[in-house]
């Protein structure tokens, strides 16, 4: 259906960096009321335009003259989840599209976790630092890489929730352990699961960019913006289990 309406003069090859919103339906009719007044080919101002902003919000074409945001089952495809990944957990379409734009792309990081797999052929223990919606655990269980136990931190329940949501339908039989905030992740509690577990072999994760993107327009304070700075919390911790674990070895 997409290719069949897709203007000669949209040449995308890729689509932009995906984002945790969408474009609103004004912009949409707004696009389709612009190309409808055109007999034929849109004016070269008309289609910079058009094209800016299929670019900005990844826009396809589902329709003569009419373009559509990416559905949530379309960007779970494009990042390696699986089907209905996000639907678990009872989240609404919005917070389906705030997950994903959050989100690892799966594929990218089994390809760089693959390695893992003959390291731990009995399975491996993972500290996971801001969860998301599990990208990393998918990748590992994608690898065919048994998880011996996750300890998941996430601050949002939402993506608690399909984290847990996925850990059952797919039948996990270690131990999920999901703590809210990684700023509340202590020395001591940090040491209290080192010893229940032996140790961690895999600590991974993504710090918030909301301060670093580019598509952030208004808070742009780097590593000292309110979210951003959490990449100190990683370091903070990563530090914490190699010198427990450094003791205990």
């Amino acid at each position: 259906m997409t290719k069949k309406w897709w203007p000669s003069w949209d040449t995308r090859t890729h689509f932009n960096c995906l984002q945790t919103c969408i474009a609103s339906a004004r912009l949409t009719e707004r696009i389709r009321s612009s190309l409808s007044n055109c007999n034929d080919l849109p004016p070269s101002l008309t289609r910079q335009s058009i094209l800016h902003e299929c670019r900005k919000w990844n826009l396809v074409w589902v329709g003569l003259n009419k373009v559509a945001p990416l559905e949530p089952d379309e960007i779970e495809m494009l990042l390696g989840f699986p089907k209905d990944h996000t639907r678990g957990g009872g989240s609404s379409r919005t917070e389906r599209y705030k997950s994903l734009g959050n989100s690892f792309q799966v594929d990218t990081v089994a390809y760089h976790l693959s390695v893992l797999k003959d390291l731990f052929p009995n399975g491996i223990t993972v500290l996971s630092l801001f969860s998301g919606i599990g990208g990393a655990e998918v990748a590992l269980h994608r690898l065919g890489i048994h998880l011996k136990a996750v300890v998941s931190v996430e601050i949002s329940e939402v993506n608690r929730n399909i984290v847990r949501s996925w850990w059952e339908q797919t039948n996990q039989t270690g131990e999920l352990i999901d703590l809210a905030d990684v700023q509340e992740l202590s020395g001591d509690r940090l040491e209290q699961l080192i010893r229940r577990f032996g140790g961690f072999d895999l600590v991974i994760g993504g710090s918030p960019c909301n301060n670093l993107t580019g598509s952030n327009r208004h808070t742009r304070d780097g590593l000292e913006g309110k979210h951003s700075s959490l990449f100190y919390d990683y370091f903070r911790i990563l530090d914490v289990v190699k010198n427990v674990m450094g003791k205990a070895s």
